[in-house]
């Protein structure tokens, strides 16, 4: 049995629980401190039917009968607060459960004065023998529950707690009716889980809920499954209406996704068509669509501003609502894509504040995008960086791949735009990795390749940077979109104006400038005839680029938007000097060069947070206690965020050499669907970085993962192994080895992080203890080899503490006490061993044991 205090101090530094929560840990945590409460004695491996027995008899049966009755109905609801209970039981139950609960700390957390919880397993027991005992109060009081959350405007709260239970037909009754809502709102994670466990048959009887199903599906899961499911919904001609209405829509969404623009325009106009018989939310939830994919697909600016407008003005209550938030943030997207960056930003920062008021929310990710970029474009990349890493943060949050891939995109274009281009080519990496893993999104992808190709470019790559281009051009040509298209092109134009290909530069750059005007960007119409004109320049065609300055000069018709040629301006200081000089664009260009400095951009190496050479130095002890500090400040478990990314860490730092995806994942989620592996390795992967800092982990060129070899690292076990190496030098039996060892021990202050379960930490738990063990037992020899039996059998009992049927350690322990004079001792201590022994093991003793004990008391030398 443990002392609480003991078993508190413990799981508190492995696992980071509050004291409170420490019986919640594992069965055998929760008898010890049960035991140690009630003065009993278990052993730490009772079984889970002993442990409910103990609950029963111990704790429940104690429980006065009057406060049964709300503590089985409380046991439902993660907290019991004043308000509930004196309206469902009155004013003195509420008296009467405090006092119990006072009494009780390890059972009771106070949260405040009127509320406090139960310990999470006890509370389970209760709900589980109220529903063994009492099966129809049991539903009875989950339906109040699940009433009580949805009118509080809990829904996401309910249909968790729903799930959880297992009762499927009312799981299906709350999606039914609350997933419109929540698909808007961004819980897609939540309904995902959710669908997850309605079967096929409840599916296929509910055409409504077939219907949003697929709709989740396509935000958060396989687009083409998300086609299949809707097509077999629109094939039925019995479908009422609303379901044919998600199922569409589920359908627009997935086409996208794939790059079938033809097709999702089809269902688009199906949609359209439907309005005459859909009305209310739905209606405005489709006319919200149909003017996302105006703004999406067909870049439409001014058609999907004016129905983004009248849905806001239709929706505006002046509360936080999902579908008006939702249209909002697609009007500051459609800002920031046009080119109306400070517009973008005011209303965006709107969205963002409303979507935190609704609390955690998938949507809250995408806005902080649009936001990020709405930054970038108005050349404040400070605050790009700032909002784009709480973007993807917000993403990991609500494990939304997409949203994270957005996010790095545009983090990697923050980056190219401040020169930094090895950081640069590391994002668009990650976000083309997870459009081809995790979230497939075609569109994403082309920028995402095309911004790779420019960071290449700005590295000198000229080979791999007109590679990319080339493909990223492909990719966007494939999905018919013309804002992708233009992008590409005009990256295309800048590999082919590094390559001196000055026609071919500006047959691409003039492509990419009929389509920003079409669309109406202007930003990116003046950088693309500012590519012109330095490709004529170069050409030695100084009429035509003056020409063309002129036009990029015309499209600035805000100071603001000169921050999109700054990257070209940093390109070829030189050409823009001489633009400054030209009385068609000679004002613009030269205010432009007297708020920006274009000298040679910082280089990453010298870039505060990311650089090698200052990098924090990172510290570690991980035997018989598990801490990480930082620059001298010690990592807290919420650091990490997950205990897979605090082990992910330990594993690189014992594979020094690096390890390959693959093998990590091996190592890590052995457990977990193959599927879902990618994503959980690089979302914890990136909770390291964040822990750490940026650089910590770096990705080799032959795709290896590994600590950064330019950081600093100090690891206990590097230290207690090397210790170890350093004594085997000298020669046995020699007090340098004796004294080397006995040094290398000291680090050795218990097992290997026992807060780490996988198999690869297991092992190395176990060489480490079979090292120390080795040792100890090699300077037990020693020790006794010079009649030092009182340290031999010190070094025998630190064993002994380790493994406590270390059958060997235990025989030399006695046997060294015995020749220290300690007769008595290793009498006593024989005997405890063979009790233990036998009700543990229930076996005797080995002979030998006997015939020890047998010379020691008869006073003969062993």
């Amino acid at each position: 049995a443990f002392t609480l205090e003991e078993v508190c101090v413990v799981a508190n530094e492995e696992s980071g629980v509050s004291a409170p929560e420490v019986l919640a840990a594992t069965d055998g945590w929760a008898v010890g401190v049960m035991a140690a409460t009630s003065g009993r004695k278990l052993a730490e491996n009772v079984s889970a039917q002993a442990f409910e027995q103990y609950l029963r008899d111990e704790i429940w049966s104690s429980v006065p009968p009057s406060l049964q009755a709300p503590l089985r109905r409380f046991s439902l609801q993660a907290a019991m607060s004043r308000a509930a209970v004196e309206s469902n039981f009155g004013p003195g139950i509420w008296r009467s459960l405090t006092a119990w609960a006072s009494g009780r700390d390890f059972l009771c957390e106070h949260i405040s004065a009127g509320e406090f919880r139960l310990n999470p397993m006890l509370r389970q027991f209760i709900a589980d023998d109220f529903e063994e005992q009492d099966p129809d109060g049991y539903g009875a009081a989950a339906g109040e529950v699940i009433a009580e959350l949805v009118d509080s405007g809990k829904v996401a709260e309910a249909v968790e707690f729903t799930r959880s239970r297992g009762d499927e037909f009312q799981l299906a009754d709350l999606l039914e009716e609350h997933s419109p809502r929540l698909i808007i709102q961004g819980s897609l994670t939540l309904l995902m889980r959710a669908f997850e466990c309605i079967s096929e048959p409840t599916l296929r009887r509910r055409p409504l809920l077939r219907g949003m199903y697929a709709r989740v599906v396509a935000h958060v899961g396989d687009p083409e499954d998300a086609v299949r499911r809707a097509d077999g919904l629109l094939r039925d001609a019995n479908s009422p209406a609303a379901a044919r209405v998600h199922a569409l829509l589920a359908r627009v969404r997935a086409l996208r996704l794939l790059g079938r623009a033809d097709e999702a325009g089809d269902s688009a106009a199906q949609l359209t068509a439907m309005l005459n018989v859909v009305e209310g939310t739905l209606g405005a939830e489709v006319r919200y669509n149909i003017a996302e994919f105006e703004l999406s697909v067909r870049r439409d600016f001014v058609k999907a501003e004016l129905l983004l407008s009248a849905a806001i003005d239709s929706l505006d209550s002046g509360a936080a609502e999902p579908l008006e938030l939702l249209a909002r943030s697609t009007l500051g997207q459609s800002l920031a894509m046009r080119g109306d960056a400070p517009a973008a930003v005011n209303v965006l920062t709107r969205a963002a504040k409303g979507w935190r008021t609704v609390g955690r929310s998938s949507n809250l990710g995408w806005v902080l995008n649009n936001l990020g970029m709405a930054h970038i474009q108005v050349g404040d990349f400070a605050s790009a960086i700032t909002v784009l890493h709480e973007a993807i943060a917000e993403g990991m949050n609500c494990e939304n791949q997409r949203n994270v891939a957005y996010a790095t995109a545009s983090l990697g274009d923050a980056e190219l735009a401040l020169g930094h281009y090895e950081t640069a080519r590391l994002h668009f990496e990650e976000a083309i990795r997870i459009c081809a893993t995790d979230a497939l999104d075609e569109s994403l992808a082309a920028l995402s390749i095309a911004g790779l190709s420019a960071a290449l470019l700005g590295k000198g790559d000229l080979q791999q940077a007109d590679f990319f281009a080339q493909r990223a051009l492909l990719v966007s040509i494939s999905s018919a979109n013309s804002y992708e298209i233009a992008m590409c092109k005009l990256q295309q134009a800048a590999v082919e104006f590094a390559s001196g290909n000055t026609v071919a530069c500006i047959a691409e750059a003039s492509d990419a400038a009929v389509r920003f005007k079409q669309m109406e960007v202007l930003p990116m119409l003046a950088t693309a005839e500012y590519r012109i004109a330095m490709a004529g320049f170069k050409a030695n065609k100084r009429v035509e680029a003056e020409e063309s300055l002129g036009r990029s000069a015309a499209a600035l018709t805000e100071r603001w938007m000169a921050a999109a040629l700054v990257p070209l301006v940093r390109e070829n200081p030189m050409f823009a000097q001489w633009a400054a000089t030209r009385r068609a664009a000679g004002p613009t260009f030269r205010e432009l060069l007297a708020r920006h400095s274009f000298d040679a951009p910082t280089s990453e190496e010298e870039a505060p947070s990311e650089q090698t050479g200052r990098v924090p130095l990172v510290s570690v002890h991980s035997l018989g206690r598990t801490s990480v500090t930082v620059a001298g400040c010690e990592l807290i478990d919420g650091d990490w965020a997950s205990i897979r990314a605090k082990e992910m860490f330990f594993l690189l730092l014992a594979h020094r050499e690096g390890l390959r995806k693959e093998a990590a994942v091996e190592h890590l989620y052995p457990e977990l669907a193959r599927e879902k592996c990618n994503s959980a390795f690089h979302s914890n992967l990136y909770r390291v970085r964040r822990a750490l800092y940026q650089d910590s982990v770096v990705k080799s060129s032959d795709g290896l993962y590994m600590l950064n070899t330019e950081g600093t690292f100090e690891w206990d076990v590097d230290d207690f192994q090397s210790g170890m190496d350093a004594a085997r030098s000298w020669p046995a039996g020699s007090k340098e080895r004796a004294t080397a060892l006995q040094q290398a021990l000291e680090l050795y202050t218990g097992a290997f992080a026992t807060a780490f379960q996988s198999e690869w930490a297991a092992s190395l738990r176990d060489r480490l203890a079979e090292r120390a063990h080795e040792s100890l037992a090699t300077l037990a020899g020693y020790f006794a080899g010079r009649d030092d039996y009182e340290a031999a059998a010190l070094c025998m009992d630190r064993v002994l503490r380790a493994n406590r049927f270390n059958e060997e350690a235990a025989f030399q322990l006695a046997r060294y006490r015995s020749r220290a004079g300690q007769a008595i001792q290793a009498l006593d201590f024989l005997d405890e061993y063979s009790e233990s022994y036998a009700d543990e093991l229930g076996e005797r003793l080995p002979e030998r044991f006997w015939e020890l004990r047998s010379a020691i008391a008869a006073g003969v030398a062993v």
